[in-house]
C-alpha cells in the first residue's frame, strides 16, 4: 500500500502521463483545426490553375505578363476600387479581433489575386492558342431569338429613364454585389463566406479554360449596342485584339502588360456567371439581399445583351458554368461544412 501525503507516488507518476496525453490531444486538435480552417482548397485551386497555365504557356511559346499601372484606365476605374474593398474587410476583421479569419482572408485574397492574374493572361493568349472564331454561328443563334435582344434594349432604356447614369450600372452593379457579398457573408457564417469565395474563384478558372474551346469576340463586331460607355470600351478592346492578331506572340511580350485587361472574349459570359454566384448564396443564406440582388442581376443579364458584349448563348453558358462551380464547391466543402457543424454542437 503506497499511501503518502499529497496523493502518493501513483499520482506523481500518473501526472506526466496526463500531461503527455493532453499535449497529444492538443496537437491532434490543432491538426484538425488546420485541416479544416486553412484555405487548402483555395490554395490548391490557385496552384492547379497556375500549373495548367504554365503547361499552356510552355506548349504554345507564350509568357506571363504583369499589368501595367494604367492597364485599367480604359474602364474608367483604378486599382483603388478593388483594393479598397479588400482593405475595408481586413480592417473590420482587425477591429473585431478575428485573427483566424484575418489570416484566411489574407491568404485567400492572395490566391484570388493569383487566379485573376492567370485568368487574364490565359484570356490574352486565347486567340493565339485557338484562333478559330465562332462568332458567325453565335450571331445566327441571336437572330433566331431576336425578340429577346430587342427586349434587352427596352430594359436598358427603361432603366435609363429612372437612372440617368445607367451606362455605368453594368460594371458597378457587379462590383456592388461582389463587395456586399464578401462583407455580409464574412460577418455571418465563415464557411458560407469561404464557399462564396471559392465558387467565385472557380468561375474564373473554369471560365478562362472555357474561352479556349469555342472562342468568340462578341456581337459588337456586327452591331453597336445601346450603351455608349461600353461601346467605347469595345472599340479600345477590339483595337487591341486586332493588334494582337497582327503581332502575335511578340506583341504579347511587348504590349501585353498595357493591354492585359483589354483581352476580349465573349463565350461564356463571366460577368453573368460571377453575378449568379452571389445571387445563389444570397438566396440560400441571406435572402434579404435578394431584394437588391435580383433586380441588379436581371439588369446585368439584359445589359450583357443590350451592350452587345455577349450573345444569348454566352449568357446561357455562363449560367451553366455557375451551376458547375457551385456543384464542385459543395462537393469539396461538404466534409469541411460537416466539421463546422459538429464543432458548433460541441
Amino acid at each position: 500500500m503506497n499511501h503518502f501525503p499529497g496523493g502518493g507516488p501513483a499520482e506523481i507518476i500518473s501526472e506526466p502521463f496526463g500531461q503527455v496525453s493532453r499535449m497529444k490531444a492538443f496537437a491532434h486538435r490543432s491538426r484538425i483545426i488546420l485541416l479544416f480552417m486553412a484555405p487548402l482548397p483555395e490554395l490548391a485551386l490557385a496552384t492547379g490553375f497556375g500549373l495548367i497555365a504554365g503547361i499552356l504557356a510552355n506548349a504554345f511559346g507564350l509568357r506571363f505578363v504583369l499589368p501595367a499601372g494604367n492597364a485599367l484606365q480604359f474602364t474608367g476605374m483604378s486599382y483603388w476600387v478593388p483594393l479598397s474593398i479588400i482593405f475595408a474587410l481586413g480592417l473590420f476583421m482587425i477591429m473585431t479581433r478575428r485573427k483566424m479569419r484575418l489570416v484566411y482572408y489574407l491568404v485567400g485574397a492572395l490566391g484570388y489575386g493569383l487566379i485573376l492574374l492567370i485568368h487574364f493572361n490565359v484570356k490574352l493568349w486565347m486567340n493565339v492558342i485557338n484562333p478559330v472564331r465562332w462568332d458567325a454561328l453565335y450571331w445566327k443563334t441571336d437572330q433566331l431569338v431576336r425578340p429577346v435582344i430587342e427586349a434587352s434594349y427596352v430594359v436598358h432604356n427603361v432603366v435609363g429613364i429612372a437612372m440617368p447614369a445607367e451606362d455605368h450600372l453594368y460594371l458597378f452593379a457587379f462590383l456592388a454585389m461582389f463587395g456586399c457579398s464578401i462583407i455580409v457573408h464574412s460577418m455571418r457564417r465563415f464557411i458560407v463566406f469561404r464557399k462564396v469565395v471559392f465558387s467565385a474563384m472557380l468561375v474564373h478558372v473554369l471560365g478562362a479554360l472555357s474561352y479556349l474551346i469555342m472562342p468568340a469576340v462578341g456581337p459588337f463586331i456586327y452591331e453597336t449596342g445601346v450603351n455608349a460607355l461600353e461601346t467605347a470600351r469595345q472599340e479600345h478592346m477590339y483595337a487591341s485584339y486586332q493588334a494582337l492578331m497582327a503581332g502575335g506572340r511578340p506583341w504579347i511580350e511587348r504590349e501585353g502588360s498595357q493591354y492585359l485587361f483589354s483581352a476580349v472574349a465573349a463565350m461564356p459570359s463571366l460577368h453573368v456567371a460571377s453575378s449568379a454566384v452571389f445571387v445563389y448564396y444570397a438566396w440560400r443564406h441571406e435572402r434579404w439581399l435578394c431584394w437588391f440582388y435580383l433586380p441588379l442581376f436581371g439588369f446585368i443579364v439584359f445589359e450583357a445583351l443590350a451592350t452587345r458584349w455577349h450573345y444569348l448563348v454566352d449568357v446561357i453558358a455562363g449560367l451553366g458554368l455557375t451551376a458547375l462551380a457551385i456543384a464542385v464547391t459543395a462537393s469539396i466543402f461538404r466534409p469541411i461544412e460537416a466539421h463546422h457543424a459538429a464543432h458548433e454542437q460541441t
